[in-house]
């Protein structure tokens, strides 16, 4: 096979009759072939992986796919120009796919025994789980959730208390659910992920099976495995935590956001990623972390310390941490704070729209508000001290500044 890959994106790859071959119908040759181009960096692996998925989401949902709907997905993931050639390779394609479809895991036994090997942790990172499940998709459900590989587990109420012990067994609320049957991870296998998602108007508690405490605020997403890996400690999270990491010296807690990696060893702080949010923020309340972005320099932090990145300038500034930290007791603290950033935070706590007027209102306020009240007291107790005034219809509330 003299073929150059290097250039293929996934589309290349699902018109490459090789390919799709190898992958629906995987032999040995074709296995070491595979590793062989991604150990030597040969061809994009993001590529790859994306044409593999389009094979194995068809095997997934050949029950409900039409061949109108299998049409259509074809036009989503290649140029509107393809030449003559490359329509006939489609409908062989596809018609492969069918056929293959009855075939019991075939393609997830190539695709897995490939990439096992060496570049799986650039593969099958977390940050690629969570741009694949979280940074194109939208809250699904307005109930906490737990999603699985192996199942989605759905919360009532408005908290939950999600607790794994030190063999990935999970109880929600004081209740066992289910035993991971997973025991001690191979140093170069993939975990089981798992995500819980903390929609507007809720929160959680979760705590991880090394013994790390997360308290998840209102429209959150944490992705994390059930067991750690025993080489390290990876999280995910795109919203906002209050973290107490369990002190290990030898693996490093690391949180990952979309713009920032968070590494700790024993140390309690504040991370807010929420996507739509031009500032991600790291507050420290004890130890030391290391933030990096993802393209630039890393930085030390002190407790008592605010680090905020944009894509236009990276601040680290001295705080009163209570001001950040204070939700996860119940409370809304602020100081000298622009009247629109605590209006933002209360209409994500309580889940509704705010309609604030176009031009900033210049008002900072000063003070302490608790969450557990009436989200009516609190905006009176606003209107009280400053020159906002409010009308709400439809559970959208519509902020006037006089």
């Amino acid at each position: 096979m003299n073929k150059d890959y290097s250039k293929y994106n996934a589309d290349d790859f699902l018109t490459d009759e090789y390919f799709v071959d190898s992958m629906l119908t995987p032999s040995v040759e074709s296995e070491a072939f595979w590793k062989l181009q991604i150990d030597e960096n040969n061809i994009v692996v993001n590529e790859f992986i994306s044409a593999y998925m389009i094979l194995k989401s068809l095997k997934e949902n050949k029950p409900e796919v039409s061949s109108e709907q299998l049409d259509k997905l074809w036009n989503r993931i290649v140029e509107t120009n393809l030449s003559k050639q490359k329509r006939i390779k489609r409908f062989r394609i596809i018609r492969y796919v069918a056929v293959a479809c009855t075939i019991v895991g075939v393609i997830g036994f190539s695709i897995f025994s490939i990439l096992k090997f060496g570049n799986m942790n650039d593969v099958q990172s977390i940050s690629e789980f969570a741009k694949q499940n979280i940074m194109n998709t939208k809250q699904s459900s307005d109930k906490i959730q737990l999603i699985s590989d192996k199942s989605t587990l759905t919360v009532e109420g408005v908290q939950a208390k999600v607790e794994y012990d030190e063999k990935g067994k999970l109880k929600i609320n004081k209740q066992a659910v289910f035993a991971d049957a997973s025991t001690a991870i191979p140093k170069k296998e993939m975990p089981e992920y798992v995500q819980l998602k903390v929609p507007y108007g809720k929160r959680a508690f979760l705590k991880l099976s090394d013994g790390t405490s997360l308290w998840v605020n209102t429209g959150t997403t944490v992705i994390y495995p059930s067991k750690f890996a025993k080489d390290k400690r990876e999280i995910y999270v795109e919203g906002e935590v209050y973290a107490e990491v369990f002190h290990d010296a030898n693996h490093p807690f690391i949180i990952k956001t979309e713009k920032l990696d968070v590494r700790v060893l024993g140390t309690v702080l504040n991370v807010t990623a929420y996507r739509q949010d031009e500032l991600t923020n790291v507050v420290l309340v004890n130890g030391s972390v290391d933030v990096k972005p993802q393209k630039g320099k890393s930085t030390l932090m002190k407790p008592n310390q605010l680090y905020s990145y944009s894509s236009q300038c990276t601040t680290l500034s001295n705080v009163e941490v209570e001001n950040y930290t204070s939700w996860h007791n119940g409370n809304l603290i602020f100081k000298s704070e622009p009247i629109e950033n605590i209006l933002l935070r209360l209409s994500r706590y309580y889940n509704v729209t705010m309609e604030l007027p176009s031009y900033p209102s210049g008002i900072s306020c000063s003070g302490k508000l608790e969450l557990k009240d009436d989200l009516d007291q609190l905006l009176n107790s606003l209107s009280e001290i400053t020159s906002m005034s409010y009308a709400m219809k439809d559970n959208e509330y519509k902020i006037k500044f006089e």
